[in-house]
């Protein structure tokens, strides 16, 4: 009898009687087995073939292709056909041999211990005993009400969505090679959740009724709609917003524009590790669970579920964080300045960008998706045409004279209070375009100018992991994802880098318009005017008549912008005017980006027991809308920021919202350099060398170490500043998420009882196999015509 309740849930029982013909050992005219030679093999074996059987994948093909040489049979392969068929011919040697060992035991029935029947159900983990706590359990209901509870229970569920007609692969598991999978399809919607619980001395059972009535009244599963394309631009709009356009300012101002530049580069460096150490491991295991479940997986419950919260918690005040820059640019123009100065404006304003963002959130994923790459695309055509005119204004094409390098160059400065060149005088955060003449200078005020850009870079990097976030909603996240990754890095490099470095040649970084990286402008206001008029004169004049109030030149707003600050520059007014509404749909849609991965990443959480079961609840269309819900009311935080002639607040929201992604990176790279680790033990699944596997990332494990030790690095210098000029608000912001990753990863330690994962116990299984054969393309590996390698090259822009 087949167990169709619960698959996989019993070990198969097999009857025999020595010296009994009752196995099946026919001959097997479709793989060439013949039953005379393969007992020959079998009698032949040497002590040690079990060990022998999970270092070599095809151990017994090879042993009865020696043992049959006029079979002429080989294991080389050159498609996937070759390699599948290669792999059921193991399969059935195998389970042929297993047959043939039952057959000839002494019992006759083979029937695994209790404890060995434990042991196969919970294989890869560790069974904690721990005490029955009336409290724990009460804080544990509120994450989880539909699980089996009892004094030592734990539960790993893993969640696989199928849409209608699309083929897939289940996994067959405990009887066979790592290999063995079998095809079947579904016809409708569905969800297949493979549990495993540990035995438990008393469990109490939950009624099955009530658990499908509960089930039946809320959707809690995504669906796989989005394509390759909308994965990408999802990805590349997420970055391109705030950071780029106005937050790159400040690394002017504190680095010069070689030391944005290199602090730029440095970011790109660590998010490039991050992403392609990431890749490889999402491509190798698809991508159900979110960042925080593979965390769990090759590293420990705790740390997952405190890397899964620090995650959210970034992209959460990143979205208000959006809101304000966007609210600070709506108010360049003459009709909208009140949003600055009238806390009903603002007010208004907010809410009416909250409620449309979280409307577009609602829609269907796939309309969704259509609405971001349209708006990627769109983000991609500004950035390539602010390039072309910056091109054009460093060439003198506005009538404005050939620049080059002109403010790189430091004998080139007009005034003793204008100091051009690659980096700025000194390490100066009291300098509000004096010079920057009274800091730290020399090596080590170089130094720290790049160490403080590169930490103020990564907020303009949060949201490059997002094609992650949305891999559960991709029709294939195997081929989605390394394709995702390719192009993040050539746009990073292209986009980000060539932006910073283009816009440093046509602008002075020491500009007093330029945002600094501590906000404060009573000191700007009690300087002389006149003084930072002058300088501003020297570099091409105020021009544009918007903002020439005494009470108002220095005030925070999209003046400050580079790109802005450049064109103003050169008397193109009207163009600087344009550039800034597209610079607010910029922000508007940056912002839309942060709320979707926000509530994506809550619902993952929810659906690993890591957050409350609520956020669970999708729409028929597979849209999480508690969660969307929740994570758009988190935009009201932006109106902490009361008065937006001061940013202290959108400073707030970023300096925690880049030690949270900074959090998750290691996060990332930790959890890779384990799986590297735990692979490598693992000869009988893959080697990574070979051609079937799906994705090799480059220079590991250096790479991911690279990217833990910057993180780390960046983690401890985010509050750098604060040791040169304190502000008790910036100091906590800079380091809360530290004491709130302790506090959770202790927490849930005293509430769950969570140890470090061995390596030997490591999952390297659940997920993968019934990836093995989607969408393999026969010989396109291996047959590149003009076409196909216009395509693989095409695939990196």
């Amino acid at each position: 009898m087949i167990n169709k309740a619960a698959p996989g849930l019993f070990p198969q029982i097999q009857y025999g009687v020595p010296g009994s013909n009752a196995i099946e050992t026919d001959d097997d005219p479709i793989y060439g087995i013949n039953k005379d030679i393969f007992l020959q093999v079998c009698q032949n074996l040497p002590t040690n073939y079990e060990s022998l059987l999970k270092s070599d994948r095809f151990y017994m093909s090879k042993m009865y292709f020696a043992a049959n040489p006029s079979a002429a049979k080989t294991l080389e392969y050159t498609d996937f056909k070759q390699f599948n068929k290669n792999c059921d011919r193991e399969f059935k040697l195998r389970n042929k041999l297993q047959d043939w060992v039952n057959s000839n035991s002494e019992s006759g029935i083979i029937l695994p211990q209790f404890n060995q029947l434990d042991a196969i159900l919970t294989k890869g983990y560790d069974v904690v005993k721990t005490k029955n706590h009336h409290w724990r359990n009460a804080i544990s209901h509120l994450f989880n009400k539909r699980r089996v509870t009892g004094s030592s229970s734990k539960r790993y569920e893993i969640e696989m969505n199928y849409t209608n007609s699309h083929a897939s692969t289940a996994i067959i598991d405990n009887i066979g090679p790592e290999l063995d999978f079998i095809d079947f399809k579904f016809e409708d919607n569905d969800i297949m959740k493979i549990q495993e619980v540990t035995v438990s001395d008393n469990i109490d059972e939950v009624p099955i009724d009530n658990h499908h009535r509960r089930k039946s009244r809320h959707n809690t599963s995504l669906q796989r709609k989005l394509k390759i394309r909308h994965l990408q631009m999802i990805s590349l709009g997420a970055t391109i917003g705030v950071g780029l356009f106005l937050n790159s300012g400040r690394a002017f101002s504190i680095a010069g524009p070689m030391g944005a530049f290199i602090g730029f580069l440095y970011g790109a460096l660590v998010i490039l590790a991050t992403l392609f150490s990431f890749a490889e491991m999402v491509a190798f295991i698809p991508l159900i669970t979110g960042i925080s479940g593979l965390c769990s997986r090759f590293v420990g419950d705790s740390f997952g579920f405190t890397v899964g919260w620090c995650h959210w918690l970034s992209y959460a005040v990143a979205f208000p964080s959006e809101l304000i820059a966007s609210a600070i640019m709506i108010s360049y123009y003459t009709p909208f300045e009140k949003v600055a100065t009238d806390n009903l404006y603002l007010g208004l304003t907010v809410t009416i960008l909250i409620i449309v963002l979280t409307g577009i959130n609602l829609l269907d994923v796939r309309i969704y998706a259509e609405l971001e790459y349209i708006m990627s695309v769109f983000k991609l055509a500004v950035v390539l045409f602010l390039l072309v005119l910056v091109l054009i204004l460093n060439c003198g094409g506005f009538r404005n004279g050939y620049l080059g390098f002109k403010f790189w160059t430091k004998d080139r400065s007009p005034s003793p209070d204008v100091t051009f060149g690659p980096f700025r005088p000194t390490f100066d955060l009291n300098d509000y375009g004096s010079g920057s003449k009274q800091g730290i200078g020399g090596f080590g005020g170089v130094l720290l100018s790049c160490i403080t850009c590169s930490v103020s870079s990564i907020f303009s990097y949060i949201g490059s992991e997002i094609g992650f976030i949305a891999a559960p909603e991709a029709e294939n996240p195997r081929k989605a994802v390394p394709s995702v990754t390719k192009r993040i890095f050539v746009r990073v490099v292209l986009f980000y880098l060539l932006s910073i470095f283009m816009v440093g040649t046509v602008i002075y970084a020491g500009d007093p318009r330029l945002l600094r990286i501590i906000s404060d402008n009573s000191k700007v206001t009690d300087q002389n005017l006149e003084k930072f008029m002058l300088i501003i004169d020297q570099l091409g004049g105020m021009n544009c008549n918007t903002r020439l109030q005494n009470d108002n030149i220095f005030q925070e707003s999209s003046n400050q912008s580079p790109w802005v600050i450049a064109f103003k520059a050169v008397k193109q007014c009207d163009l600087a005017n344009v550039i800034n509404g597209v610079f607010v749909c910029i922000g508007i849609s940056a912002a839309s980006s942060q709320l979707y991965a926000s509530s994506r990443t809550l619902y993952s959480m929810a659906t690993q027991n890591k957050a409350p079961s609520v956020f669970t609840w999708c729409t028929n269309g597979g849209v999480p809308y508690v969660s969307i819900l929740f994570c758009g009311s988190l935009g009201f935080l932006s109106l902490l920021c009361f008065d937006l002639r001061s940013t202290e607040a959108l400073l707030l929201f970023i300096s925690i919202g880049i030690t949270g992604s900074v959090v998750m990176w290691f996060g990332m790279n930790l959890s890779f350099l384990r799986f590297y680790m735990a692979l490598k033990r693992r000869p009988d699944i893959i080697d990574r060398n070979s051609k079937e596997y799906p994705y090799k990332s480059p220079f590991q494990p250096y790479l991911c170490i690279f990217g833990m030790a910057s993180t780390t690095f960046l983690l401890l210098m985010n509050g750098i500043q604060n040791f040169f000029v304190w502000k008790t608000a910036n100091f906590i912001s800079s380091y809360l998420i530290i004491v709130i990753f302790i506090v959770l990863y202790s927490g849930y330690n005293v509430v769950r009882t969570s140890t470090i994962n061995r390596l030997e116990q490591i999952d390297l299984d659940s997920g993968r196999r019934e990836m093995d054969r989607v969408l393999w393309k026969e010989n396109a590996d291996y047959t590149l015509n003009i076409q196909e390698l216009f395509h693989k090259v095409f695939s990196y822009v």
